[in-house]
């Protein structure tokens, strides 16, 4: 109940126009209480995690605001591509309940955090300032999370909230990994380089700090991602004749890499695994799970295989996909019988839907090839519209954090996660409302 109270103070804030703190309360429901607040604190009879309480201030003051204020809900492209995911959902919506019979709490709760995209008219009817003294107090929220992270590795004990934890040995000094890292953390680390809400040392500090962070978690994919990113980065800011002659260089090599790759990978194990499991055979593919665990990429693809074959194995889920069924539903083990997945503490079986290993998974088998292109279309729209803008500070940060998530997105399921879009639509709103900065 003290969740909900908080909620009807929020919502009254930003009534009040106290936005940018209603605004805060919105970010702390939507990241667990900024990551230090477990979910099973926001549980209740209709609740299960404090994105619940985040929709319901959403969609409380998107119905007040369009009352309030004049042509509110106009159209422009972002919203159009967004009506149209909508319509396809809502179809699948109905198409899952009265065809397949999973239940509307299943439904809602495998789906509702695709709405938080119903935050864009929020954002763009706030003045800019508002939207940047809002990033600037999330900024620092994010680092002085970041710095609790980081203390997590140096006492050997979770301050966040809990996550897997394990070990990596770095110059034959043992490190405490921890997986839990701030929600909003990798956005503001491009911002914290290309465009600092602080400045002088302060400015310095802040970098250092989410940088660090965000590499304390040593993912490789991670890490790669971020390093391409800001190469990435570099170059766009070169003048265009220096920035072709280093693309044609990076290319040249890329080439030859990709072909001696290719020539070991079609020659490998891992090949021939893959191949039969495209064909369905995975029994025939006499696959160590211990050793598929081990490598982790190939454990991905073959998991996103898996799902994919079980598609073209089943036509009328192309387009819609498998199922809306959480993965404790019943319907899930009497549909579903994947063989590649993480085994469930418990009960020991395989995970047949949820993956914290890959985003285009559960995209796939939820919502089919349709739904799954529709959403990364919101995505798409967004990465070249930062890339056209890329002279603006926002931009170039929030293009190449696009890049990155795509990046990481075969490795974790942030494309599945609501700060992946939330956080750049503010930029994408700001970017609207003002002339581009000149580069220094």
């Amino acid at each position: 109940m003290i969740f909900l109270f908080i909620v009807i103070i929020v919502i009254g804030l930003y009534v009040w126009d106290y936005k940018v703190p209603a605004l805060i309360f919105f970010f702390l429901f939507l990241t667990s209480g900024f990551n230090l607040i477990p979910e099973k604190i926001t549980e209740s009879v209709f609740f299960s995690k404090g994105m619940d309480y985040a929709i319901i201030i959403l969609f409380t003051v998107v119905v007040i605001d369009a009352f309030c204020i004049k042509g509110y809900l106009k159209f422009d492209r972002l919203i159009c591509l967004y009506l149209l995911f909508c319509a396809f959902l809502v179809a699948c919506i109905f198409y899952n309940k009265f065809a397949i019979g999973v239940g509307w709490t299943e439904i809602i709760r495998t789906c509702r955090y695709h709405f938080l995209w119903v935050v864009y008219p929020v954002f763009r009817n706030l003045p800019k300032e508002q939207m940047e003294r809002l990033l600037k107090y999330l900024f620092l929220v994010t680092v002085i999370c970041s710095v609790l992270y980081l203390l997590q590795i140096f006492l050997n004990e979770s301050i966040l909230n809990t996550g897997a934890k394990s070990s990596v040995n770095l110059f034959g000094i043992k490190i405490p990994r921890y997986y839990n890292q701030p929600d909003m953390l990798h956005f503001f680390a491009f911002m914290a380089i290309y465009y600092n809400p602080l400045k002088g040392m302060a400015k310095y500090a802040t970098t250092a700090i989410l940088v660090i962070a965000l590499l304390a978690a040593f993912h490789r994919s991670l890490i790669g991602s971020f390093i391409v990113a800001v190469i990435l980065g570099y170059i766009l800011q070169l003048p265009r004749l220096r920035r072709i002659k280093i693309l044609t260089v990076i290319s040249v090599f890329s080439v030859f890499f990709i072909v001696f790759a290719g020539y070991k990978f079609v020659h490998s194990r891992t090949y021939i695994d893959i191949q039969r499991v495209v064909s369905g055979n995975v029994v025939d593919a006499e696959i160590d799970m211990d050793e598929l665990h081990a490598s982790t990429f190939t454990f991905r693809i073959m998991h996103l295989l898996e799902r994919n074959q079980y598609l073209l194995d089943n036509p009328v889920t192309m387009l819609t996909g498998a199922g809306l069924m959480t993965e404790d539903s019943k319907l899930t083990y009497s549909l579903f019988d994947f063989d590649i997945g993480l085994a469930e503490e418990l009960s020991g079986q395989t995970q047949q839907l949820d993956t914290g290993d890959i985003s285009h998974s559960v995209l796939l088998l939820r919502y089919g090839y349709l739904g799954t292109f529709l959403n990364l279309l919101l995505f798409i729209y967004l990465t070249v519209f930062f890339y056209k803008k890329r002279k603006n500070r926002y931009a170039l940060s929030s293009f190449l954090f696009l890049v990155m998530s795509f990046g990481t997105s075969f490795f974790s399921p942030n494309l599945i996660t609501p700060i992946t879009f939330v956080l750049p639509l503010i930029t994408y709103c700001v970017i609207k409302k003002t002339e581009e900065p000149v580069l220094e």
